[in-house]
């Protein structure tokens, strides 16, 4: 099955990426927002879909996990890690079955 290059990108689709990126990596989501010094209320916030995080909130998470702007609002994980893109593929296959 092809890959997607581009995913929903309302702030559901935002929040779902996040969480799956946080699985994908094995961290608590407290771990994972302070990882990029983001207060970990706020981060959750972001992953529940209620907010939008800002362009600089997304820049921290990238710096702090090796994630792409692409990936987070627009879902194409084309520029990921092989890890950690084969590690989120792993994970929807699992959920879908």
């Amino acid at each position: 099955m092809a890959t997607r290059k581009s995913e929903g990108r309302d702030k559901l689709a935002v929040a779902a990426r996040l969480q799956l990126t946080r699985d994908a990596l094995g961290k608590r989501q407290g771990e994972f927002a302070r990882a990029a010094d983001i207060k970990e209320n706020t981060y959750n916030q972001y992953e529940k879909g209620k907010n939008l995080m800002s362009l600089e909130e997304a820049h921290k998470l990238c710096d702090a996990h090796n994630l792409t702007l692409d990936w987070i609002y627009r879902g194409d994980q084309s520029n990921l890690r092989a890890a950690l893109a084969d590690a989120i593929k792993a994970i929807r296959q699992a959920r879908r079955a």
